[in-house]
């Protein structure tokens, strides 16, 4: 970047944005996760982002939906507005078609809805031409309200899968719907499927993964110098770090109290700033910067052990600087350059993560000044200039709100893969930031079929900025949202939202004026500890070997033999290679 100079630079990214175009879809083969839940049916974990040319069978063999696959015709299905609906089969497999529609409603069925249960759903879905949004969406009879389930881009040609959910809290008689606003397009329907799960059929499924992708069996075998093994040693073991990230937001009052500090540094393994390091924060003015906060900030968190978040490089959102709205177009591109070269180069090699192009679904900015390909390239630069950091999308109401169509999974999907499609990013780790802004009464089930789907592409999902609207319930939703992340394979990490300052609380606080925990800072504080192996003991056996399961993480293996007084402290890291057991061997 140096050598070419950023005019150079410029003239050449702006010949690619205009002219260049790439639409290659990124295939992934299908892979099926089941874990069984005592007593109950097994969650299926499986997707696919992939459009296939024939749909799967309906999931749990279509649960509540009678006549799921239409081997019975049209029986139990119902015409949903100004439409024909006919079945139809293509290569033996049989499936639902709604055409002549004047509306963008299809087909409807209808059925009973538990109080405290969790549904989960899915369904597979077709248009005769063009592409366009399919949603599903469950009436409500009893508060007379439209939820929206799940939505895909669908196509023609191939079959695309819709995965979601939902849960109630009272007993209602309700109607499934399925709509596109492509009128001029037949939809077809097939593989149908919405299932009950008790809470507790829920619950027991999250230990159940918890177990399976968050814990490894340590064996640590002790022996002497000459290599005799030693049995009745005494073991310690100490959880230094987890892997699993769990980390918070903080404003630059983390660098004024002291108290504070020590509050967020023995329970965090990674911090964000709330906008200390965003280019209106340390540029208000064009050619005026001052990074002097975030660079205490970086060095608090350096010194502590503490990684870092970049939050974030660029943003298309309306409160970005009047200046740098009112630029031309070939302006915007040599200042958005100029300001990547700033932030990145001072702090690369110091942070783990960037928010590159900051919720560019709903503020694409960039591509309606620069065109199509602006992200895309933003990314190759980012990529070039911090080597060492994951690069994220960082997008709100994907996990949090169904029914926003701008940032569906399969919009995330599309966006992901325009990125890595362009030349140069086609082996490009880019991390999937979910932000997690909740409302209110968090959809569990359609949460668990978001990380499902996005999971298919492989990239490590993080929730970037979780909280919850203040209400009766914060905690206890905060713990929900907090144990389904955990609890889920694709998962690697999630940033608890918003720090602590002493003037106000926004939104959810973890902590009161008086530095307190609120009830929401004590869910934190309890699942901290139970995720946690901590003060782990045992005593060898006959052949020298303690073998225990626990959590992934940075660990100190202290082994005592009572015998010589010999004392030994081994680091070690348990880490997730999908290996079953990882063998110790520490020298007395």
């Amino acid at each position: 970047m140096k050598r070419l100079g950023v005019k150079m630079l410029v003239e050449r990214i702006w010949c690619v944005c205009v002219w260049s175009s790439h639409d290659v879809l990124l295939k992934r083969r299908k892979k099926e996760r089941r874990y069984l839940v005592h007593a109950g049916t097994p969650y299926d974990y499986s997707a696919t982002i992939e459009c296939l040319k024939q749909p799967l069978d309906p999931q749990y063999g279509g649960g509540l939906i009678a006549n799921p696959g239409f081997d019975k015709g049209i029986e139990a299905w119902k015409v949903d507005g100004h439409v024909e609906i006919e079945t139809r089969e293509s290569g033996g497999n049989k499936f639902i078609v709604a055409y002549n529609r004047t509306t963008p409603f299809t087909v409807s069925q209808s059925f009973h809805l538990k109080d405290g249960l969790f549904y989960a759903f899915s369904a597979w879905v077709q248009l005769s031409e063009g592409s366009d949004i399919v949603v599903a969406t469950i009436y409500n009879s009893v508060k007379k309200t439209v939820s929206t389930v799940g939505s895909v881009i669908a196509k023609s040609g191939c079959w695309s899968m819709i995965k979601g959910g939902l849960t109630v809290d009272h007993n209602a008689n309700a109607v499934l719907h399925f709509q596109s606003n492509n009128t001029r397009s037949e939809l077809m329907v097939d593989s149908v499927s919405l299932k009950e799960f008790t809470k507790y059929e829920w619950q027991e499924n999250r230990l159940k993964n918890i177990e399976k992708v968050r814990k490894r069996t340590l064996r640590v075998n002790v022996a002497n110098k000459d290599g005799k093994k030693i049995g009745g040693a005494k073991i310690n073991i100490q959880q230094r770090k987890l892997q699993f990230v769990i980390g918070c937001a903080t404003p630059s009052s983390i660098l004024m109290s002291e108290s504070y500090q020590k509050w967020f540094v023995s329970r965090f393994t990674t911090a964000v700033f709330d906008n200390e390091m965003k280019w209106y924060y340390v540029e208000a003015l064009q050619g005026r910067e001052n990074y002097s906060t975030p660079d205490a900030m970086v060095k608090f968190f350096e010194d502590h052990g503490i990684d870092v978040r970049g939050h974030n490089i660029l943003w298309g959102a309306d409160n970005i600087q009047r200046w740098l709205k009112d630029l031309p177009p070939r302006q915007l591109l040599s200042e958005s350059v100029r300001r990547m070269g700033s932030v990145m180069s001072r702090y690369a090699g110091k942070l783990v993560a960037w928010d590159v192009v900051n919720e560019n679904l709903h503020h694409p900015l960039f591509e309606e000044r620069l065109g199509k390909n602006a992200s895309a390239i933003f990314y190759k630069i980012a990529s070039s200039l911090d080597s060492r950091a994951t690069m994220f999308l960082n997008e709100y109401n994907t996990l949090e709100h169904p029914g926003d169509m701008a940032s569906i999974p399969s919009k995330y999907v599309e966006k992901l893969q325009e990125i890595k499609a362009f030349p140069g990013n086609e082996e490009l780790v880019i991390g999937i930031g979910l932000q997690g802004h909740f409302d209110g009464h968090p959809n569990i089930p359609y949460v668990r079929a978001v990380f499902d789907l996005l999971g298919e592409t492989k990239m490590p999902i993080w929730l970037t900025e979780l909280n919850v609207v203040s209400c009766s319930k914060q905690a206890y939703y905060l713990e929900e949202i907090m144990r389904e992340a955990f609890a889920h394979p694709a998962v690697k990490g999630m940033m608890i939202w918003i720090g602590w300052k002493p003037e106000r609380c926004n939104e959810m606080c973890l902590l009161n004026y008086k530095l307190q925990n609120s009830p929401s800072g004590d869910v934190v504080d309890k699942l901290l500890a139970e995720w946690k192996t901590t003060n782990l003991r045992g005593v060898t056996d006959n052949a020298g070997a303690f073998e225990v399961k626990v959590f992934h993480g940075d660990y100190d293996v202290t082994v005592y033999n009572p015998d010589t007084g010999a004392n030994v402290t081994k680091k070690v890291k348990v880490y997730d290679d999908k290996s079953e057991k990882l063998d110790v061997s520490i020298s007395l």
